[in-house]
């Protein structure tokens, strides 16, 4: 009995690393595909990027949004809001007067969204579809700006984030969120450079090097 328990540990061992190997090489593959050539997750790719492991233990959405100084009652903007995890507990904290509209420009990751909407009847969340480039906010309305692991996918960041600025209050935050995980990764003194070229000052970091979060002001 001891010696088939040892043998089924074992296997199991060598199941792992091979997995863990296979894993590796597609996240330095895709790492290198994406570097040449940026294109959005799949809305299929969220389901497997969003998962309860990552939102229990790596990126809480509930630690996330704290970090934003949310009050009630204030325009939030989301952009790539995936499942809408992170939708969610943003929106929980700008009630009850607050709204938070959650963009992508893929149709089928807002459809799946307006859906979970609807099935759990939340009424400040809004998904549209929408362009980081041409953002269709007057200047000056929004309140929050919010990315989890997503600016990086843009293929011009920082035309991106000048009009996260244009729309941004003054006073206005804009938190960036990303996970050495992913295959657009960025340093933290990437993202710093590239807000700080777009006109935004930086406020706060949370974090380590393997998953942090960094806060922008519009001055």
């Amino acid at each position: 009995m001891a010696d088939i328990l040892f043998l089924v540990r074992n296997i199991f061992i060598i199941i792992l690393i091979i997995f863990l190997f296979l894993m590796l090489w597609i996240f330095v593959i895709v790492r290198i595909l994406r570097k040449f050539h940026k294109f959005p997750i799949p809305a299929f790719a969220t389901r497997l990027i969003d998962n309860a492991w990552r939102r229990k233990f790596i990126q809480k959405p509930k630690l996330i949004a704290e970090r934003m100084d949310l009050k009630p009652g204030m325009i939030v903007l989301e952009i790539g809001p995936g499942k809408g995890s992170y939708t969610k507990a943003v929106a929980e904290k700008v009630l009850p007067n607050g709204k938070v509209y959650a963009i992508d420009i893929q149709e089928a990751v807002i459809n799946r969204l307006q859906k979970r909407v609807e099935n759990e009847q939340i009424t400040n969340i809004i998904p549209k579809i929408d362009d980081a480039y041409n953002l269709s906010f007057e200047d000056d309305s929004i309140d929050r700006i919010f990315l989890i692991t997503c600016l990086p996918e843009i293929p011009e960041p920082v035309k991106a984030l000048k009009d996260f600025k244009r729309v941004l209050k003054i006073g206005g935050i804009l938190s960036l969120s990303e996970l050495l995980l992913d295959p657009d990764y960025p340093l933290r003194k990437t993202e710093k450079r590239w807000a700080k070229e777009a006109g935004l000052e930086f406020l706060e970091g949370f974090g380590n090097f393997f998953v942090y979060q960094l806060n922008f002001i519009k001055k």
